[in-house]
């Protein structure tokens, strides 16, 4: 290596991106790193789709947008994304261009790649240091800032389950309130005049009663939400459910299209918890849609490769699963909102709600092996696509062990 101080030199270099406190730019960490290894030039693309939002070429003196992929990429993503960790190919007057893959959690996959003097060949020491220099590039602040919050699912799940103690505790108590309520106006009722005034105002505590007790049904469905149920169960016959239920609450001129494939194997997740997954998010899209908008819901089988598996947020790994995929055709998320979606644990815009739907489809996926992504909508459409992964009944991975803070996440 051409680092001053050799590797220990350069990996106190790549820890520091995990300690990044200010707001240096992605572009800036780049081009220090370079400058540090003594390197020619790296490049980076995320996500590995043609409509990349970050596309950079890095050299000594800055950082500017890349003009023009490597000819070779499609080729080379091929082997990294079936498994190959590190992959150098030639390039004239250099000892060649060295790729790895970028994977942060929940979110889509990238690459990396840096080229140096043909007078220096690369050597095994390299491929591991680069490997390791990608694995923290992608859960570094500065990549965040770039892509949105990088999450650590193991982390996420241990704050939520903390909070999910809590939020048990207070449901039962709250349980307890709310009978002696709703128990009293019930029977005061019938004593009252029918439309007499105090009539009015016991009917107005029993509906705020009733929106107390719905708050704390999504308590204890938060609370119960990491229980695993691996018994099998029919997305198919989940999501006509879920159909029939929205169907009368959705938007003026707003259609809702299911396809589900006749043949969908069964998936390792009992029906209860697929109603909980789907019910939330399905609500989500309603809420979001406008009037004469659409909301489709597609299932399909696939088979996910560690690396497709990181673009999951949860606990997925190479494996078969069924991918269900929620699109609505609303504004999107706000770049500002989707900084805050699960880092952020109950962060809410919308005033009657608390912020528990999205963490519980979480913690519930996270339990049975599974994964959430939101992605935004392929223009020219609006939007947002939330997709959940599922594993199959016939392919059940072993149950999630108790989350440990610090624990790696899965893929890496």
């Amino acid at each position: 290596m051409t680092l001053a101080g050799g590797l220990p030199s350069g990996l106190a270099f790549l820890t520091g991106w995990l300690a990044e406190t200010s707001e240096t730019s992605l572009e800036t960490t780049l081009s220090e790193w370079v400058r540090q290894t003594g390197w020619s030039s790296v490049g980076l693309i995320w996500p590995l789709s043609e409509r990349s939002t970050t596309a950079l070429l890095a050299t000594p003196q800055d950082t500017k947008p890349l003009t023009q992929r490597p000819a070779e990429l499609d080729e080379v993503l091929k082997s990294l994304l079936a498994g190959q960790t590190t992959l150098i190919r030639p390039v004239s007057g250099t000892a060649g261009r060295m790729y790895s893959l970028l994977t942060p959690a929940g979110s889509p996959a990238g690459v990396i790649w840096a080229e140096r003097s043909s007078r220096e060949p690369w050597e095994e020491v390299d491929r591991n240091y680069f490997h390791l220099a990608a694995r923290l590039l992608e859960r570094s602040p500065q990549f965040g800032r770039k892509i949105g919050p990088v999450l650590e699912p193991v982390r996420l799940e241990q704050r939520l389950k903390d909070a999910a103690v809590i939020a048990g505790r207070m449901a039962h108590d709250f349980d307890n309130i709310l009978t002696g309520i709703m128990g009293f106006a019930d029977l005061t009722q019938p004593l009252l005049a029918a439309n007499s005034q105090p009539s009015k105002y016991v009917g107005e505590i029993t509906k705020v009663g009733q929106r107390g007790i719905t708050f704390t049904q999504q308590l204890h469905q938060l609370s119960r939400s990491a229980q695993v149920k691996p018994q099998p169960a029919s997305v198919a016959a989940v999501l006509a459910k879920e159909e029939h239920r929205v169907r009368p609450a959705l938007p003026n001129g707003t259609t809702m299209v299911v396809e589900v494939p006749p043949n969908l194997p069964s998936v390792a997740m009992e029906a209860g918890s697929l109603h909980t997954v789907f019910g939330h998010l399905v609500d989500n899209a309603v809420e979001a849609s406008a009037a004469n908008g659409k909301i489709a819901v597609t299932a399909r089988s696939v088979e996910l490769t560690g690396a497709d598996a990181r673009g999951y947020l949860g606990q997925a790994s190479a494996n078969q699963f069924v991918e269900v995929t929620i699109r609505d055709h609303g504004s999107g998320i706000k770049p500002e909102v989707r900084a805050k979606m699960f880092a952020e644990p109950f962060y809410t815009t919308k005033i009657r709600h608390r912020g528990l739907g999205l963490a519980t489809v979480f913690r519930v996926l996270f339990a049975h092996r599974g994964g959430i992504r939101i992605d935004a909508a392929t223009p020219p459409e609006l939007g947002t696509a939330v997709r959940v992964v599922i594993p199959l009944a016939s392919v059940r991975p072993a149950v999630a062990p108790p989350a440990t803070v610090g624990a790696p996440a899965p893929g890496v």
